[in-house]
């Protein structure tokens, strides 16, 4: 028979991620008949254990997305505590947190940046929220910066092969060749510099 009591031995010791998202999902009826009662202690109960042990470890093994919907679901089971439980601050920080992770993971820094900040400007001195918003404008301004390189050496070459081949010998094509290789170089080296400024 599924308790709390037997639930709560088993998360509370060291388990694989994979054991843990199983034995979540092999209970999940018996958690969510505990966030639905409503009853402060059982929700409580129930949201470090969705944040902290299967949201956590789903994004551990790379289900970014998954987590992220269980991520949303624990949003709206906090509402109920929201005002009524002194855990209530630090489970929405765990939420923040892990979306935050999650989308980075995906690629999306923007987004989990949106997170980041705001965990940043609540806890100034969290080095690892500090870290993970440092390395999300890193990876964003390096898309910006690869996409810049990618179009200004695309116009180098086209301008370039023009002029060899005499199809045109204008000006305004051996300005705008050497043009783009300046922007070309300098985008490129200005983020590896950044980064090092930040560090």
């Amino acid at each position: 028979m599924t308790t709390k009591g037997n639930l709560n031995s088993f998360f509370n010791t060291e388990n694989e991620e994979l054991k843990l998202i199983e034995k979540y999902e092999e209970n999940i009826s018996f958690f969510n008949d505990l966030l639905m009662n409503g009853h402060k202690e059982d929700i409580e109960f129930v949201i470090p254990i969705k944040i902290y042990k299967y949201a956590d470890s789903l994004q551990r093994k790379g289900y970014y997305t998954k987590a992220l919907k269980i991520l949303d679901e624990v949003e709206k089971d906090l509402e109920k505590l929201r005002g009524q439980s002194k855990w209530y601050e630090m489970y929405s920080e765990g939420v923040m947190f892990f979306k935050g992770v999650s989308l980075g993971r995906l690629k999306k820094y923007r987004e989990s940046n949106k997170y980041f900040k705001q965990l940043v400007e609540k806890n100034p001195t969290n080095d690892n929220f500090i870290n993970w918003y440092k390395s999300n404008k890193q990876y964003q301004i390096e898309d910006i910066s690869n996409f810049v390189v990618l179009a200004a050496m695309t116009i180098f070459f086209v301008c370039f092969i023009l002029r060899i081949t005499n199809t045109s010998t204008s000006k305004i094509l051996l300005i705008t060749e050497k043009t783009t290789l300046v922007i070309g170089a300098i985008t490129f080296i200005s983020p590896r510099i950044w980064m090092k400024i930040i560090k």
